[in-house]
């Protein structure tokens, strides 16, 4: 299971993309470092209450929005978004998820 601080910097990427904009736009924005945004997007940390904020503010959405995730009940972004969770796994890992989905086949 996708923990939140992946699932929110997915769907702060996702609307990001869906502008156009690079990391370095959205920081600008914000006013915080690129930095941050690589590590907001990929997971790492979780944007302040006031950044997340000013997101749902910059993308014209309710706060509420950023933590849905009903674009992965279509198939191809769960497909997407599985290979993007595997590029992350180290060796172990990807046997661990080998073993486990050849049980469940």
């Amino acid at each position: 299971m996708n923990s939140t601080k992946v699932l929110l910097g997915r769907k702060i990427k996702e609307l990001r993309k869906s502008k156009g904009w690079t990391q370095e736009k959205l920081s600008e924005l914000l006013g915080i470092n690129p930095k941050s945004i690589l590590r907001i997007e990929g997971g790492k940390t979780f944007p302040t209450i006031q950044n997340l904020e000013k997101i749902a503010e910059i993308f014209q959405i309710d706060i509420t929005d950023l933590f849905n995730n009903k674009n992965l009940d279509d198939i191809q972004n769960l497909k997407n978004s599985i290979l993007e969770i595997i590029q992350t796994f180290n060796d172990n890992k990807i046997k661990e998820l080998y073993n486990f989905v050849n049980a469940i086949k």
